[in-house]
């Protein structure tokens, strides 16, 4: 009989395996001194011998022994010698045999170790991944086999798998010997099937909220529509323990601090195929808060401590914005130096009026220094890019909030996807270091692309960028479009933005644009220089001088008074901007606003006047996503008697302004000499977007987006009719740049114009 097949005899029985060879070993240890001489009992022990042993080392099983070379030979010491191997747990058998000799005795341990397992193999998995399975395992190649701990193993896996609603799997094990070194080779065969959906959520208990509202707040959702790609309706355990926690704190910003949420009751149906679950509540009564005070060390007095509170004496009481409160008091105290600053909230609950007392307790601890600001992760970009953009410095007293402006603007580059940070004990009690790790992401992007278009046709395009170029946190760009057989681009820019290591930015254009259009052929060829400096916090000012040459030619029959533009503009612009966005390439919270003015008639032929105002908003919402708005207002002012270049005016439509409209299709309409309608854009524009947009595959970057756009390019103050389109669109940040393709659909189109138009860009959105 194999020993696979023996130790799971010996499991099967009621007794363990354990006990009955501690039993054997005891049994052959007494008999010892009955079998020797007499003499055996005085003679010394010459040698010890240790004979079986392959994976436990010599000196391991010596080390247990009482019996050692020169003492007196013992039965005694040799019995316990022999217990004390055993505990060491790698054995199965343990024999003595004891040789006389002229000048004392030989001893000779003879060991059979007990089987290990030699490689451990998992098979089936695919939906799980293998360190997972492994970490709930924690068995060890080479450890000892035992039946009991690989039974554990099973169900772990098991268990592992139903969390992630895996309730059909099932696991198998297999066990190979090789006698030739009393190892055994170890298979896990899991068969995975399919998760468990769920059918049914619903709530016991609930008063104040419905059901509906209960279930926007957990992440756990019924099987929906778009299950099959949000996977929501998969259920796993962990994401329920959290949803619990989710409700509660859903709760407690209500108002309701007594609420009692129990442990949910989970059904699964008998085919196995779905879950049904019902969460049992207390909701309580709704809660006010009654006095605030504040105690412990107090740096401040109490009225300024009530400054910009959020938590005010008779409103409805908010765990969120109570939280909010501790953070800011903290900070506060932080921002002097404390940086080990506690604010403890201590409440008095009061049943019978249904309020709490809050009183804030502050615990300020020591000044601290900032010691060392280390920089980790950046190996394309310099260490003086990211540290130019921190507000803090070594040696400087400690500031929360000048630490976390600092962490904010780094991320603000657009060159890392991940910045993290870490506060140290420094080289001191009094000093904190900092460390700041970053991931970075692919800001070069090489593109190379060819389409077609019903207006241009055959549209090939290659683009080399790069935003971060050497680490040196330039930007610099060359495009090249040909479109058609007579539409090119070709352009070239580059911006330093911080010129000599100081904080003045600089930069400049050069472009040459070929457009060819049914009523003229215009040729553009220009450049300009700018310059930018910060004039307050999250605000800078830029100048540029921007010189262009404009060439039109095979202006159409009866339209020379309304298609103008050739010469020379020579003009100054002037721009604010308030940028205070999270991520300059990928924002989800903050505010961009910006103001521009350009004056042309520093020389040249064509003198006007054209400010943009522009707006925009970013706020994370349900689900991760982002809620987005964008706004822009703008107006052309001849100065002169001569009209404007045509390709100064407003146009709308396309990728960048109103989606469910073709390109630049949108603005004012005028009748030329001969009766028919030319587009001639507008002198004024008032468009927005308004988005909802929200991952998909977050891992790679993929989001989608819904988005409604409205607005107009109109002449004078008639604003004409307000077109508006919805539509909804794809975005990836893929190595080669943002590539976005949007659909929209025009409400209320006019005859002519497409129902349904499909825009395809590799820009990034607003």
């Amino acid at each position: 009989m194999s020993y696979i097949k023996k130790l799971e005899k010996y499991h099967s029985r009621r007794c363990g395996h354990g006990i009955q060879l501690v039993l054997v070993f005891c049994l052959l240890a007494l008999p010892l001194p009955l079998c020797l001489p007499s003499y055996a009992q005085s003679s010394k022990i010459l040698k010890i011998t240790i004979e079986g042993n392959r994976r436990v080392e010599k000196d391991a099983i010596l080390n247990q022994m009482q019996t050692k070379t020169g003492h007196v030979y013992s039965p005694t010491e040799v019995r316990t010698s022999i217990e004390n191997i055993y505990k060491l747990g790698f054995f199965e058998n343990i024999e003595v045999e004891l040789k006389e000799e002229p000048q004392g005795v030989v001893l000779l341990y003879r060991i059979q170790e007990k089987p290990a397992i030699r490689k451990i193999v998992y098979e089936g998995y695919k939906k799980i991944g293998l360190s997972d399975i492994q970490e709930v395992v924690k068995m060890k190649e080479y450890s000892i086999l035992n039946l009991n701990a690989i039974k554990e193993a099973k169900e772990k896996i098991l268990k592992l798998y139903e969390q992630k609603g895996f309730f059909l799997a099932q696991v198998q094990h297999t066990l190979v010997m090789d006698p030739k070194t009393n190892e055994a080779d170890l298979t896990f065969q899991i068969e995975e099937l399919d998760k468990v959906k769920i059918r049914e959520i619903h709530f016991i208990g609930n008063h104040i909220f419905s059901d509906d509202e209960l279930k926007s707040v957990i992440q756990t959702k019924e099987r929906g529509l778009f299950s099959w790609l949000t996977k929501s309706d998969n259920y796993q355990e962990e994401v329920l323990k959290g949803d619990l926690e989710a409700l509660t704190y859903f709760y407690h910003i209500k108002g309701y601090i007594q609420v009692k949420i129990d442990p949910p009751q989970v059904t699964i149906s008998p085919d196995k195929q779905w879950i049904y679950i019902a969460i049992p509540m207390e909701e309580g009564d709704p809660y006010q808060i009654g006095t605030i005070d504040y105690g412990g060390q107090l740096l401040f007095s109490k009225e300024e401590l009530k400054k910009e509170s959020k938590v005010e004496p008779n409103t409805l009481f908010n765990r969120d914005l109570l939280r909010q409160e501790v953070l800011r008091l903290a900070d506060k105290y932080k921002d002097e130096g404390y940086a080990f600053a506690n604010v403890n909230v201590r409440s008095n609950i009061h049943d019978n009026i249904k309020k709490v007392d809050l009183v804030f307790d502050f615990e300020k601890g020591q000044k601290v220094n900032i010691g060392n600001i280390n920089v980790s992760g950046n190996s394309q970009t310099r260490d003086k890019v990211i540290r130019r953009e921190l507000s803090i410095h070594e040696g400087d007293l400690y500031n929360e909030t000048q630490l976390k402006k600092s962490i904010d603007k780094v991320r603000a580059l657009g060159y890392f996807s991940e910045v993290t940070y870490t506060k140290p004990q420094g080289s001191s009690l009094d000093t904190l270091d900092v460390d700041i790790s970053v991931k970075e992401r692919s800001t070069g992007a090489l593109t190379m692309g060819a389409g077609w278009s019903t207006v241009e046709g055959i549209i090939a395009n290659a683009q080399v960028s790069h935003n971060n170029l050497f680490g040196r946190g330039q930007a610099v760009a060359l495009n090249a479009q040909i479109a058609g057989t007579k539409n090119t681009i070709f352009s070239f820019s580059f911006t330093e933005p911080y010129t000599l290591d100081t904080h003045w930015s600089s930069g400049f254009d050069a472009y040459n644009v070929k457009t060819h259009t049914l009523d003229f052929d215009e040729k553009k060829t220009g450049g300009d220089i700018r310059g930018g400096h910060p004039i307050g916090e999250n605000m800078n000012a830029y100048g540029t001088y921007k010189l262009e040459n404009i060439n039109l030619d095979n202006v159409a029959s009866g339209r020379e008074d309304l298609i103008q533009g050739a010469g020379i503009i020579s003009s100054v612009i002037g721009t604010f901007v308030y940028d205070t966005r999270n991520n300059r390439f990928e924002p989800t919270q903050g505010l961009y606003d910006s103001f521009s003015t350009e004056f042309a008639g520093v020389g040249g032929d064509h003198h006007f006047i054209k400010p943009i105002a522009n707006s925009r908003f970013y706020t994370p919402v349900f689900l991760n996503g982002t809620f987005r708005v964008n706004a822009e207002a703008g107006l052309l002012v001849r100065t002169t008697s001569k009209l404007p270049p045509t390709s100064e005016r407003f146009y709308l439509g396309g990728v960048n302004s109103l989606r469910g409209y073709q390109p630049f299709s949108l603005g004012t309409k005028k009748l030329d000499k001969n009766g028919k309608e030319v587009l001639v854009g507008g002198d004024r524009e008032v468009f927005s977007n308004v988005e909802y947009e929200i991952p998909l595959v977050s891992s790679m970057g993929v989001k989608g987006v819904l988005f409604y756009d409205v607005g107009s390019a109109f002449e004078g103050l008639d604003i004409g009719r307000i077109r508006q389109d919805v539509g909804f669109g794809f975005r990836w940040f893929s190595p080669f740049g943002p590539l976005r393709v949007e659909i929209g659909f025009p409400i209320l189109p006019k005859a002519g114009e497409k129902k349904q138009v499909v825009q395809f860009a590799i820009t990034p959105p607003f």
